[in-house]
């Protein structure tokens, strides 16, 4: 029995290199914003409002992304890899008061966020786009807002039990 917990406890490392996986992830996002934010600088004198509140609501897109991966490495190591002496030593902090349900709460309202903005992308971009990706990007914006929407419903009738 020994050996079985050993293994039990020992099996929850194997998620480690997802969670600097999802790290590096953010580094790249964070290379991609620097980026971009150069580009807007320097045609900040030619280019055009409405192509300057695209690049900025890209921006928003980037740091919104790299902030739900945080928050799901963040949650998923202090769930997974930390024992249960080092969540009790955290004290009450927010790390300590962070669990799956919050974080399912997160990370929809975050795709809905960034699903309405690549909404309202493509109709800044006066049609432009195409109209099909147009029509897509509504209905992924809709479906991630129904399932935010069945979610808030299914949390407020379990916690009403």
């Amino acid at each position: 029995m020994r050996r079985f917990h050993f293994m039990l406890n020992g099996s929850r490392l194997m998620m480690f290199p997802f969670y600097v996986a999802i790290l590096v992830c953010v580094a790249l996002l964070m290379v991609k914003f620097a980026m971009q934010l150069y580009v807007l600088c320097r045609d900040i004198i030619e280019i055009h409002y409405m192509d300057l509140i695209t690049g900025v609501l890209t921006l928003v897109d980037f740091v919104l992304v790299a902030q739900m991966l945080i928050l799901v490495a963040v949650c998923g190591f202090v769930q997974f890899i930390q024992t249960q002496e080092q969540r009790e030593a955290l004290g009450n902090n927010w790390l300590s008061k962070i669990n799956f349900a919050s974080l399912k709460l997160i990370v929809i309202n975050s795709l809905v966020t960034i699903a309405g903005i690549e909404v309202l992308k493509a109709f800044l971009d006066d049609g432009v786009g195409n109209e099909v990706e147009m029509k897509w990007s509504v209905i992924v914006f809709l479906a991630f807002s129904l399932a935010a929407l069945i979610y808030a419903i299914t949390e407020r009738l379990a916690d009403h039990k």
